[in-house]
């Protein structure tokens, strides 16, 4: 659950004057006061709700695409290998169109219900804003560990294709 609840911080931020700020899509967009507890508690319960499904969507959408490619290549029996892989990157398709599908019904729905949620609340003015976009440095640290580790994934996903492709021939 800690996962989750960091996922739904994602969308709150304090100001310097202590009050809570909920950014529904992005800071430069409309953010907006929360005022009490149980204004909180509903739209952290709201986030969540989002949040939860789409992080699910984005991390089944790369196995469900890639594993029916992978056997359906190597195990597919159809002689022309060119017939193999027409099929098997129109199976990866079906499925990545499927999950792209639902992750934007997902998004419609939250956009469509973000200003039901807050039309009780008050606006941020641009002056917050601007103290909203200063990121600390425990922020960026964290982001730069995050990029470190990224680029460092995909080196090592890179040399790993390298070498398994090199093993094959």
């Amino acid at each position: 659950m800690s996962l989750v609840n960091r996922l739904a911080d994602v969308h709150f931020r304090k100001v310097p004057s202590g009050q809570l700020v909920f950014i529904p899509f992005t800071r430069t967009g409309k953010c907006y006061f929360v005022d009490s507890n149980a204004d909180e508690e509903k739209i952290r319960a709201f986030v969540k709700m989002y949040r939860i499904p789409n992080t699910v969507i984005s991390l089944l959408l790369c196995p469900i695409v890639m594993v029916p490619a992978l056997v359906l290549e190597d195990y597919g029996g159809l002689t022309p290998r060119a017939h193999r892989l027409t099929i098997a990157l129109g199976i990866s398709g079906y499925f990545w169109l499927t999950f792209v599908a639902l992750s934007l019904m997902l998004w419609l729905v939250y956009r469509a219900a973000v200003p039901g949620l807050t039309a009780s609340l008050s606006e941020v003015g641009p002056e917050i804003k601007v103290q909203l976009n200063a990121l600390s440095a425990e922020q960026r640290g964290s982001r730069r560990a995050a990029l470190i580790c990224l680029v460092a994934s995909l080196i090592l996903l890179g040399l790993a294709l390298v070498a398994l492709t090199a093993y094959r021939r």
